[in-house]
């Protein structure tokens, strides 16, 4: 997780946290467009642009083979859909030598996935965005776009404002600790974060930043997780068009961060290991559950949360889970202060959401 070539040693903690979410999301995100027998999509394209030689140095998965390995799962199900879609992995990295090492490794039976096809390349970033415009910009073809940057910033503001113009296209970036102390530094970072020397902020307000970059009238959601390895923080922002592809990406964060979801490490500052809790997780609510039930709450009683819709909205908002709501519904249903007819959002409901009535 460095400038360095960390593909020669082994992976720390910080980058299998990393990894392991790259991965949990693929595996939420391919059913939905291989299951149903009569798929929306035509075709479905992984984009993995900063591969490596797909292990380190002990043999473990990087994020092409544990992206392969999610697409053979899936293949061997025999899902409706699999085979009424062109499925197509394209694997690049700017490193000849790495993409020479992940073809030939990936040239074994063990990776042949029936149906899938595998697109592997030397190949930029930048160039990768160009020559592969067509799918990019086909609105009938679903993608999920993994920019692992590993140490440099190809995320420019314009690309940003690239990727979110982007149909049907999910993607998350990652933030390496060196881009992160370049924003403390920015004139529109620096007034957010609270103490210069609590990196924990800066994740935040780099956050904040891209989402400022959207333009007022675009459907577009981002999620953010932070990451941390010794005394610095790294940082991967997702993006997604569609409720439901940000609804479960903050259910792989919270996944990794029962306490805030958001971060490998305490950084609402609760003092508080996830599996330190004196008393049972209900009875011992942190910091962000309690305020985000706070204000969910006020919402509701207030009038300005009056649909199905308005609660997933918040939700995804506040970087919780439709399931965080279900406290508060569960509370406003029994003491009579509402009537609705679920218990927890569906975000599927989210164009056509069911109505919440104060008595």
């Amino acid at each position: 997780m460095s400038a360095t070539d960390f593909h020669n040693n082994p992976y720390d903690e910080g980058t299998r946290t990393k990894l392991s979410i790259f991965e949990l999301y693929a595996q939420e995100w391919i059913p939905v467009f291989v299951s149903p027998p009569r798929p929306t999509f035509t075709e479905v394209h992984i984009f993995d642009f900063f591969s490596g030689p797909g292990t380190d140095s002990t043999g473990v998965y990087g994020s092409p083979l544990r992206i392969l390995d999610q697409l053979r799962r899936y293949g061997k199900l025999g899902l409706a859909g699999w085979s009424k879609i062109r499925i197509v992995a394209h694997l690049f990295d700017r490193d000849a030598r790495k993409i020479s090492l992940l073809s030939t490794l990936v040239s074994s039976k063990r990776w042949k996935v029936p149906g899938l096809e595998m697109d592997i390349k030397r190949m930029e970033f930048k160039d990768a965005l160009r020559a592969y415009d067509r799918p990019l910009s086909n609105p009938k073809a679903a993608k999920l776009l993994i920019i692992d940057q590993c140490g440099v910033d190809e995320v420019s503001d314009e690309i940003f404002k690239h990727l979110i113009r982007l149909p049907t296209t999910d993607f998350i970036f990652f933030l390496s600790s060196s881009t992160l102390h370049r924003f403390r530094d920015h004139p529109a970072i620096k007034q957010k974060i609270r103490r210069l020397e609590d990196s924990y902020d800066v994740h935040r307000a780099a956050f904040d930043y891209y989402r400022n970059l959207i333009p007022a009238n675009d459907q577009v959601f981002l999620g953010r997780f932070s990451i941390k390895k010794r005394s610095n923080i790294y940082g991967l922002i997702f993006g997604s068009h569609h409720p439901l592809g940000i609804h479960k990406f903050l259910q792989v964060a919270w996944k990794n961060d029962k306490i805030a979801g958001e971060a490998d490490f305490d950084i609402e500052h609760e003092h508080v290991a996830q599996g330190e809790m004196v008393l049972p997780f209900e009875e011992m609510r942190p910091t962000k559950t309690r305020e985000f039930e706070a204000e969910l709450k006020s919402g509701i009683c207030g009038g300005s949360l009056r649909s199905e819709g308005d609660v997933i909205r918040f939700c995804i908002e506040a970087g919780m889970t439709c399931r965080h709501a279900t406290p508060v519904l569960k509370q406003l249903k029994a003491e009579r202060v509402i009537d609705c007819g679920f218990r927890a959002p569906n975000v599927r409901n989210f164009k056509e959401p069911r109505p919440i009535r104060l008595l």
